[in-house]
């Protein structure tokens, strides 16, 4: 028994190296799924890396059709055919004359005179039809008996809804079985890959989100079965490039942690964010931007009006810009994304903008928490400093920190409010928690100017007012008593 690739991009990660050689495999599923599309993509792949392979069709089809519909694919290669490294058999005639046991010793005589490394049995349900339950239990015994002895991987697709998929009885003699789903989530679509069994392997469990590109199929394994080390952080600082606010962390912030950064819209979340990792980029620890709101372009426009040249240090590679190009974009295509990036261009510091009124508008699969803590763990296994940025959606006095319930998570905890005085409104930041260190607890006003922003540690604005953070504040007791009085 050997280990053999998939030939469906991201799959070999999720089964930890590909499909098992001699193996059944049923893919299962209902109508539009792309079962079809999962069996010859994996025949064409494996075609071209000099497997020998054949294709038993058991829908009345022609290969010219079958071939249209595929050479829409860039993995559909006309020449494999041609070569007969990739060959073609038509079986519907035989399943119309309803002679189900004749299937066998065609498909038997077949596959010994070929000798295929791999086969595809496309769609092995229609060849039942006849039978009643009994037989039907029997030839697929017989099937999958002579199959074990083919010393091939076998994909068998068949048409099966998640309930009646169990009782089966190709679920019983299949060795592995995975599961196409295409499921409504939030008023669209999401196709769910799911290994339901795989039998003499390890696999990564759960559904895991897959498209039908022109590239044919692409999946999208869990983040966390990819992780690799311990990432155990050294305890030193990082500066966060704005003035005051590494004097209320004590310092900074500490190497490898998490950081939500959370307020309302227009409070300086984005220019916090960017002056993070500007500070970065020019100290040369490489940074990333994910940008769900902003595209490339706004982010380097708007960083100009603040005298920030982006572009130079994108083209001395001390900055990466991630904005998604499609309308949608699921939770697992995102957190390859970035990990691509954090491996390929060796990133330091992480900026992802904003993790919930920008991510969830995108995704039809979004699950804040979920996403918040896989990103959290991939990349605090790799010592990056992360910043993440989260809206509320009260402009003033919001009881919430999130809107996502995902500060638990994060290291380190820095909110920004709206706070009206005297008919004005201004900013107001405040550290809420930092895990492993002291910090400033104090409500300190901030300013926007031309340069970014800066904190006021030097005076207490709001020291003469309590409630402060409730949006309109009050005067102390013994200021309102002054006041009142003609005292102070």
């Amino acid at each position: 028994m050997k280990q053999v690739p998939t030939g469906i991009p991201g799959l070999d990660q999720i089964l930890d190296s590909g499909f098992t050689r001699p193996s059944t495999v049923l893919i299962a599923g209902t109508a539009g799924t792309g079962k079809t599309t999962f069996a010859i993509q994996s025949l064409f792949d494996a075609a071209k890396n000099g497997e020998t392979c054949l294709y038993f069709s058991a829908i009345s089809e022609p290969i010219a059709m079958l071939s249209g519909y595929m050479s829409n694919f860039s993995f559909y290669d006309q020449s494999l055919y041609e070569e007969e490294n990739l060959i073609y058999f038509d079986l519907s005639q035989e399943i119309m004359k309803n002679k189900t046991y004749d299937l066998l010793d065609i498909i038997e005589e077949n596959v010994e005179a070929i000798q295929p490394d791999r086969i595809a049995i496309d769609p092995i349900t229609t060849m039942d039809l006849p039978l009643d339950e009994s037989d039907r239990r029997q030839f697929y015994f017989d099937l999958f008996v002579g199959m074990k002895g083919w010393n091939s991987l076998v994909l068998v697709t068949g048409e099966f809804t998640e309930k009646n998929l169990p009782t089966s009885p190709i679920s019983y003699v299949a060795d592995a079985i995975i599961y196409l789903s295409n499921e409504p989530r939030r008023g669209r679509r999401v196709r769910y890959l799911d290994i339901l069994k795989m039998r003499g392997q390890d696999y990564a469990s759960g559904k895991h989100v897959y498209r039908i590109t022109k590239s044919g199929i692409i999946t999208y394994p869990s983040l966390i079965t990819t992780v690799g080390g311990n990432g155990i952080a050294a305890r030193k600082r990082v500066s966060t490039g704005i003035t005051g606010l590494d004097w209320m962390l004590h310092d900074g912030l500490i190497h490898g942690t998490t950081t939500l950064i959370t307020g309302p819209s227009g409070t300086g979340k984005t220019t916090a964010g960017m002056q993070f990792i500007l500070n970065g980029a020019r100290s040369h620890e490489p940074g990333l931007i994910v940008s769900f709101e902003e595209t490339e372009a706004e982010l380097r426009r708007n960083a100009l009006s603040f005298g920030w040249d982006l572009k130079s240090l994108e083209d001395d590679s001390m900055l990466h810009i991630l904005h998604p190009k499609d309308d949608e974009v699921y939770v697992s295509e995102n957190l390859l994304q970035i990990r691509d990036y954090v491996e390929e261009f060796d990133v330091k510091r992480v900026v992802v903008d904003s993790i919930n009124t920008g991510f969830t508008d995108i995704s039809p699969d979004a699950n804040d928490p979920e996403y918040v803590y896989k990103l959290s763990r991939y990349l605090k296994s790799k010592n990056i400093t992360t910043v993440l940025v989260s809206e509320t959606r009260d402009l003033l006095g919001s009881k919430r920190i999130a809107e996502n319930d995902t500060s638990h998570v994060m290291d380190t905890v820095v909110m920004l409010r709206y706070v009206e005085i005297a008919s004005e409104l201004r900013r107001a930041i405040s550290v809420l928690k930092m895990r492993g260190s002291a910090h400033d607890t104090g409500i300190h006003e901030i300013e926007i100017d031309d340069g970014g922003i800066t904190i006021k540690t030097d005076e207490m604005s709001f020291k003469h007012y309590e409630g402060v953070f409730s949006g309109v504040p009050r005067l102390t007791g013994e200021e309102a008593f002054g006041v009142a009085f003609g005292k102070g």
